[in-house]
């Protein structure tokens, strides 16, 4: 029985008070946007189904201008919504084509997909390889500006004992088959006249890099200002990238690094140090640490301006060979003890061994 109405995309529907957004619209049948199911963990959230109110009031949701997450507003009256048309999901597979170094810790791996996934520059995919979990990753172009067809790029950070284990260009050698699907994710590209502003820090520089390409190529009017950024001045893999805009007309690409004081022309500090002076007519576009996301969103609704985030939530490390047995070990029961041994009846003769 609902308790009041919430009309989402001109569509009325009823909704019970203290139930998600989202809930409320998939039980109506309407689709909004959001991430694959197997990965959607509202603790932490992704930003794909961020959506606009645009009258009324919801309960929490981390709000952002006027926007709020669906899987995490609740009913909290009558109110009107709005989310953008966004691609349907795909199911795919793929082929691994290449693995190559980008800096310490960070690869491309490069797939030849066997369906194309009709994705917006900004949406992530989920990737499945052997028995290990889903995860999303935002696929992008050469830092050459270049991709050929059916083929996606991903930047990918690993480390020791990390998801992908010790040796991750043998688990990823060419053709090995991984499972594909997409796209998701709210915060892609848009058709618009205003500046955008495009901030990285780690590999969240695909999701960017791929937004850049496009920006330039299909919309060359608008004005680009860009700030990638790392911890370790040698994680900052993107300078053919950066000379590549350049080469494009993008005159504002700063590169910084917030560990230690690099040599310049690499700028020292966090992202955030770096933004330009935002206004109400800039698009806003952040990836990377979900922390530095928050921070520059917020910061951009501030200013009026328009804001969209791709939070990378870091992977949960692999267990290893010896944990993964310690592990095994500890969970199996012990041993049933031996029974006591029972006393024979009185009338039983026992028979002695030779």
């Amino acid at each position: 029985m609902s308790d009041t109405f919430l009309t989402i995309n001109g569509t009325r529907v009823p909704a019970r008070m203290g139930e998600t957004i989202l809930a409320a619209a998939e039980t109506a049948g309407l689709r909004l946007p959001k991430d694959d199911p197997a990965l959607c963990a509202h603790a932490t959230p992704c930003e794909s189904c961020r959506i606009r109110l645009e009258s009324g009031g919801v309960a929490g949701g981390d709000p952002v201008g006027q926007t709020v997450l669906a899987c995490r507003a609740t009913v909290a009256g009558e109110a009107t919504l709005t989310a953008e048309p966004f691609p349907r999901e795909v199911k795919s597979a793929a082929e691994v084509l290449a693995w190559r170094s980008l800096a310490p810790g960070i690869s491309e791996l490069i797939v030849l997909v066997d369906k194309p996934v009709p994705y917006l520059p900004g949406q992530h995919v989920t990737l499945g390889f052997g028995k290990a979990p889903l995860r999303r990753f935002t696929p992008t172009l050469s830092l050459d500006g270049l991709r050929e067809l059916d083929t996606l790029h991903f930047h990918i950070r690993h480390r020791p004992g990390g998801l992908f284990g010790e040796r991750p260009e043998e688990r990823f050698r060419p053709g090995t088959r991984l499972k594909l699907a997409g796209p998701y994710g709210h915060s892609h590209l848009r058709q618009g006249d205003g500046r955008l502003v495009l901030v990285s820090s780690g590999t969240g520089f695909s999701a960017i890099w791929s937004m850049a390409v496009a920006a330039r190529l299909g919309q060359p009017h608008r004005p680009v200002h860009l700030v990638a950024s790392a911890h370790d001045p040698r994680d900052l893999y993107m300078r053919p990238a950066i000379e590549w805009l350049a080469r494009q007309g993008v005159e504002h690409a700063t590169l910084c690094a917030s560990g230690a004081h690099p040599l310049p022309p690499i700028r020292h500090g966090r992202a955030m140090l770096h933004l330009p002076v935002l206004s109400p007519g800039d698009s806003v576009h952040v990836a990377g640490h979900p922390a530095m996301v928050q921070a520059v969103m917020q910061a951009a609704a501030r200013a009026g301006a328009k804001t969209y985030g791709i939070p990378h939530v870091p992977a949960p490390a692999e267990a290893g060979v010896v944990e993964r047995i310690t592990r095994y070990l500890s969970s199996r029961k012990p041993p049933a003890p031996a029974p006591e041994p029972q006393p024979l009846p009185a009338n039983v003769r026992q028979i002695r061994p030779l």
